[in-house]
């Protein structure tokens, strides 16, 4: 490389360097104007929160404590907020603010200010109300906490909450959300509530029940062999039911005519000589009487319900399509037509 060169690439290295410097200069400034302009926000935030809660006015000036340590967090402005929880009954909001206070006094090395935070915080764990959200295994849902989503985590345990009511909700796709408000009260105070199974979105059933296509309705024809259809099957279905009713009866009159056959021909043996039967003869023959009359009008009753069923069988209407019997009756003829 010649001189020449040499000079040129350390000419160029420098008006970099000075660029940089140049911008870090400018975005240093910047940082520290708006620094500064943040602590002075703060600072004026302070004083009017410090103002407001000598007046008793804690609502407004925890809002005051609240922006001001959001513009500049301070150790001192942290406690501040902590106490004006406390004397406004926030006593979780509190507690949780004393405890982040331990904290930042500690990282600061403001030992007394640790102290004292520790201390309110000791003093108010006794008093903490605790709110416990249950949900049923298997339920995937979001839940929130006036407004505020929960991790998954937090569910069924019992968390510090501030007195006071409390907006539940909880949704999931597809679900119809669910909406509660819960009161706890103050000192100590343990309340639970369950989230139930989330119902089906009815929007949703109703959309999906829109995108299938409606049935074209039936023709005259089509809902005459329909109507023709269900009585035949109808129909037929009795005439099983009649059928299988007969041939229990008819099976009932065999089993009592033997009954009836067996017991006789014992009431004949103990008669000697017929009819003298004495009182064994006598009651086994009433026995044989009793057993063929069941066997009679279970034959009778049997033979009724089977021509029945029968009957309601073959003349079932049927449709066009269909293959079937009919029977007619009409004087001195008894007419069977179908197709088979």
């Amino acid at each position: 490389m010649s001189k020449h060169q040499r000079f040129h690439v350390f000419f160029v290295l420098c008006v970099q360097a000075l660029c940089t410097s140049f911008m870090l200069g400018r975005c240093t400034l910047a940082h520290a104007q708006s620094s500064g302009g943040s602590k002075a926000a703060a600072e004026a935030l302070f004083d009017d929160g410090r103002k407001l809660m000598t007046a008793g006015k804690y609502p407004q000036a925890c809002a005051k404590f609240e922006a001001s340590q959001a513009l500049d967090p301070g150790v001192g402005t942290s406690l501040n907020l902590a106490d004006c929880y406390e004397k406004m009954g926030r006593t979780a909001s509190a507690w949780a603010q004393f405890r982040e206070t331990m904290s930042a006094a500690r990282r600061a090395g403001s030992s007394e200010r640790e102290r004292i935070a520790r201390e309110r915080s000791e003093a108010l764990e006794p008093k903490l109300s605790y709110l416990t959200i249950i949900t049923w295994k298997g339920q995937d849902v979001t839940v929130s906490r006036d407004g505020q989503a929960l991790d998954a985590a937090v569910l069924s345990t019992p968390i510090p909450v501030d007195p006071g009511t409390h907006a539940i909700a909880a949704s999931a796709p597809g679900k119809r959300a669910w909406t509660t408000d819960v009161t706890v009260r103050d000192n100590a105070d343990r309340v639970s509530v369950s989230v139930p199974i989330l119902a089906d979105e009815p929007k949703l059933l109703e959309a999906n029940a829109a995108t299938e296509a409606p049935a074209p309705p039936p023709t005259a024809a089509e809902a005459a062999t329909a109507l023709a259809s269900h009585a035949g099957a109808t129909q037929r279905t009795i005439g099983i039911v009649a059928g299988a009713v007969g041939v229990a009866g008819i099976a009932t009159g065999i089993v009592f005519g033997i009954k009836a056959a067996s017991t006789w021909s014992d009431a004949k043996s103990k008669c000697n000589p017929y009819p003298y039967c004495g009182a064994n003869g006598k009651k086994l023959s009433d026995e044989a009487a009793n057993s063929g009359t069941i066997a009679t009008v279970a034959f009778i009753a049997g033979g009724v319900a089977l021509a029945a069923g029968v009957v309601l069988w073959l003349t079932a209407p049927t449709d066009t399509n269909e293959r079937g019997v009919a029977l007619g009756v009409g004087p001195g003829a008894l007419d069977v037509h179908g197709r088979f």
